[in-house]
């Protein structure tokens, strides 16, 4: 089973995931992505990718010179790489592990390799996965992991994202 969360951004699907991880302490393997915030003014600077093992490492910023843009950030792509691809390969050895991918969005699936390890583990149904993707599909790979035959899409929204721990938590105990 697949367990995909949608829903617009700053919804809550990152905390969501981070409150999973706690939870499903020693079960899950990924990363997950979260904002960097400027000190100072609190706004937005920029997003880190963070592993279940504690690596860190800030992919996009509005700092950053690439080729890879999404609104105002550079993404690079192998900083991104250095983090998720490495704990995505050790989750495809660890069958009994739920693995956790925050998120499938246009920054991350700008490396080739994260589409082709993801295609992998989406398409298994061996594989235990909880994962997010945008409310649009932003990609083809998007759009097939919402339909996946194996998948409960779960979309949150500001009326049922206190909810959505622990009938997430139910979920896993099927797994």
């Amino acid at each position: 089973m697949k367990i995909i969360i949608t829903g617009e951004p700053g919804i809550g699907k990152t905390t969501l995931i981070k409150n999973l991880v706690k939870r499903l302490k020693g079960k899950v393997i990924g990363f997950w992505t979260e904002e960097v915030r400027d000190e100072k003014t609190n706004q937005r600077t920029g997003f880190r990718v963070v592993s279940t093992e504690g690596k860190k490492s800030l992919f996009a910023s509005k700092l950053f010179t690439s080729k890879y843009l999404v609104g105002s950030y550079g993404v690079n792509v192998q900083r991104f790489e250095s983090v998720a691809l490495e704990v995505l390969q050790k989750a495809l050895k660890e069958k009994d592990k739920i693995i956790v991918i925050d998120e499938i969005g246009k920054m991350e699936l700008f490396s080739k390799k994260f589409r082709e390890i993801l295609e992998q583990i989406m398409f298994n149904p061996s594989y235990k996965v909880i994962a997010t993707i945008p409310i649009r599909d932003v990609h083809p790979l998007v759009k097939a992991i919402r339909r996946l035959p194996d998948g409960v899409l779960i979309e949150v929204t500001k009326e049922n994202r206190n909810m959505l721990l622990e009938e997430i938590l139910k979920l896993t105990q099927t797994f």
